[in-house]
């Protein structure tokens, strides 16, 4: 386990510069450029990395072009211990206060505006959270209240693995982060029911092939036969088992969807950089990509990528970005 603390609070640049994977900060509403700070602690268990932050009366933006400098698509899991956000999401206002559960996909955008606050954090690849990938769509912006049972749990279990994280180590550090997940997918879901039949949680074995798919996709063979290969299926074993998240054809679709609209951003200037993309999440032509990305996110390739056009960021040795992009599960 690797743990950074900072020391005290940190000044507007400095605070600026540790947060930048997550957020661009700004001034608040009331106050001026020089109130902007804040002090943070983090750990890293592996699988996860979990914090506390404290800060100053701010905004926060998580533009589509930092999510594309910075490359990654996990969940962000926070909940405040004190201070209140008034969250901008798609066109939504969501407000949440102390003791409620915030859930943010890091691959999509959020404005927010919030008092001087405290929170606890934790951000987790979305693969170990047991739920499919449409359940997982809807989770951004979702508010698990404080006075809920399941908001309730979530907020004291992060809590308590905040106090714990200093002494976790090696094996038992990954097994405690997937039984988190385990919880916070179980507090998450009933807030996620669709009005269609599929179940919101994955099977055990639907999950671990899940998890295998998403380590796997960037192999131009990924298909139903290398799955049941690896997994000792049949076909038919395969097919009932996707049969609840839309096919395992969709499911392995959607997956190089987003993963393939987070790494535009390492497109080069010219042509030819889009369907290398596309031949790298297993497209059989650049058209068939384009039409498959303008159904899924509503824009082609070329316009998200102009939508996304800073350079990679930097990732430091032990920076924030670095330890986002190492997450390992």
């Amino acid at each position: 386990m690797t743990e950074e603390r900072t020391a005290g609070r940190l000044s507007a640049e400095r605070w600026r510069a540790e947060i930048a994977p997550v957020f661009a900060v700004r001034p608040p509403a009331d106050g001026g450029e020089s109130e902007i700070g804040g002090a943070i602690i983090r750990h890293h268990l592996g699988a996860a990395v979990v914090g506390e932050v404290e800060a100053s009366a701010q905004g926060y933006l998580r533009s589509e072009q930092l999510i594309g400098a910075v490359g990654v698509d996990h969940l962000l899991v926070q909940v405040y211990r004190a201070g209140r956000t008034v969250l901008e999401i798609d066109g939504r206002e969501i407000e949440a206060g102390p003791g409620d559960v915030l859930f943010f996909d890091l691959s999509r955008p959020v404005h927010s505006q919030a008092t001087a606050m405290r929170a606890i954090n934790m951000v987790l690849p979305r693969a170990l959270l047991d739920l499919d990938a449409d359940t997982l769509d809807g989770a951004h912006g979702t508010v698990l209240k404080g006075a809920s049972g399941a908001g309730s749990l979530a907020g004291q279990h992060l809590q308590s693995l905040l106090a714990t994280a200093p002494a976790l180590t090696g094996p038992a550090a990954g097994g405690i982060v997937k039984a988190s997940a385990g919880l916070l997918a179980a507090c998450l879901a009933p807030a996620l029911r669709r009005e269609r039949d599929a179940p919101a949680t994955l099977t055990a074995t639907l999950a671990t092939i899940c998890r295998f798919i998403d380590r796997e996709i960037g192999n131009p063979d990924l298909d139903a036969a290398l799955l049941c290969s690896a997994f000792g299926l049949s076909r038919s074993a395969l097919y009932r088992l996707f049969a609840p998240v839309g096919g395992v054809a969709e499911y392995i679709r959607r997956r190089r969807l987003a993963r393939a609209r987070l790494a535009l951003n390492t497109v080069p200037p010219g042509r030819g950089g889009i369907g290398r993309i596309a031949r790298q999440f297993g497209f059989s032509s650049d058209d068939a990509f384009a039409r498959a990305f303008k159904v899924r996110f509503g824009v082609a390739p070329r316009e998200a990528l102009q939508l996304r056009a800073l350079p990679p960021a930097q990732a430091e040795e032990d920076s924030l970005t670095d330890w986002l992009r190492r997450l390992s599960w």
